[in-house]
């Protein structure tokens, strides 16, 4: 008798340590400030205390190949193991070993392991869906900004046009007056160029805007940005730049605006020029993916900070002085990749350079008119 009530307590006390273990993970992982590897981490070290010899016993989570825990691999010869499944994939393990063979593992154990398993799993869909839903909420803030900002944007354009067309037109008629003196001459030639450049700003701005009807047309993109490279080769020569391609010359056609992703390719390299004053190496290069096409243009230059890279679509951000940039460039360069269904991703490092992706899609929808492969 004294035997069975020995039994039914022993019982009982590894009862209660599961449940301690369970309620544990539930504290660990119910705290929102805690990053997904101190959970993990809270998780493994919570273990071991579940175990009929918590002292000898050592636990660890393992996920996508990062392990979380402690102990030695010696001390995981006797394990027990269960595998942390996640939306139907295999991501990892959760495992308790010791080092000595001649422990056995309880039947509850097992079932306890697999328990924690299965509640690790929840936690890691739990937070990685957390995580993808805020990235979700960021794009759809940014793109209701870029909304607002390109009505706005666009209001704005239509309003300038009107008045600057008057003040170019009425200095072209005053510079064709005769015996104007030197001087005027120059003013009138300044009053011009300033209200070119507010022209191609305003230009942007209406691109930027989508009150630009784009044109759809077959591109060799490798052929257009060799048509391009006149713009960009005498700058690369004045400032020492080494200019590399690296074209995959099998490629296929894509349809688009070539007068849209011209301006792309041109902004896209005169930044990486900007970045590189003291001279460098510039490369672009092209290849197929599956059905996208890649741009990749490749800088040496000083990087950009990472607290800058989430804003740089931003419109009218810049990090240049006040005369060097409206801040628009990159917001256009979006603007224009996404019209195309494409995308375009930037990779920084300080002091190293930076890395454009650019993926268009070699098949546009069938509404554009345009015939496909």
């Amino acid at each position: 008798m004294e035997t069975e009530r020995r039994d039914i307590e022993k019982k009982l006390k590894e009862r209660v340590k599961e449940l301690g273990c369970l309620y544990s993970i539930a504290q660990i992982s119910g705290n929102p400030a805690a990053a997904l590897e101190e959970v993990l981490q809270g998780v493994a070290e919570a273990l071991p205390e579940a175990w009929q010899y918590p002292h000898r016993a050592s636990a660890r989570v393992i996920l996508d190949e990062n392990r979380f825990g402690c102990g030695t691999e010696g001390q995981f010869n006797n394990r027990l193991s269960t595998p942390v499944i996640v939306r139907g994939q295999v991501r990892g393990s959760v495992e308790v070993g010791y080092s000595s063979s001649s422990i056995i593992f309880l039947k509850e154990e097992k079932k306890l392991l697999e328990e924690v398993g299965r509640q690790v799993g929840l936690i890691v869909d739990r937070r990685e869906t957390a995580a993808e839903q805020e990235r979700l909420h960021a794009k759809l803030r940014h793109a209701d900004r870029l909304a607002t900002i390109g009505q706005l944007a666009a209001g704005v354009a239509h309003e300038l046009n009107e008045p600057l067309g008057g003040i170019l037109g009425f200095a072209q008629l005053l510079a064709k007056t005769p015996d104007l003196p030197q001087q005027a001459q120059e003013d009138i030639a300044k009053i011009e160029a300033a209200t070119l450049h507010a022209r191609d700003t305003i230009r942007r701005l209406m691109t930027f805007a989508r009150q630009t009807p784009p044109r759809d047309v077959q591109i060799n993109l490798n052929q257009l940005i060799r048509e391009s490279e006149s713009i960009w080769r005498p700058r690369c020569a004045a400032s020492e730049i080494d200019l590399e391609y690296d074209f995959d010359t099998r490629i296929p056609e894509i349809v688009g605006d070539d007068g849209q992703l011209r301006q792309v390719v041109t902004n896209l390299v005169v930044n990486a020029i900007q970045s590189m004053p003291d001279g460098g190496t510039l490369r672009i290069a092209t290849k197929r993916d599956g059905r996208w096409i890649l741009l990749s243009i490749a800088d040496s230059g000083f990087g950009i900070e990472a607290d800058v890279l989430p804003r740089i679509f931003d419109p009218f951000f810049t990090t240049k002085e006040v005369d060097e940039g409206t801040g628009l460039g990159l917001s256009v360069v979006h603007g224009i990749i996404t019209g195309h269904e494409g995308t375009i991703a930037f990779e920084s490092t300080l002091g190293c350079g930076t890395l454009v992706t650019v993926r268009l899609p070699v098949r546009r929808p069938h509404n554009s008119g345009i015939a496909h492969e």
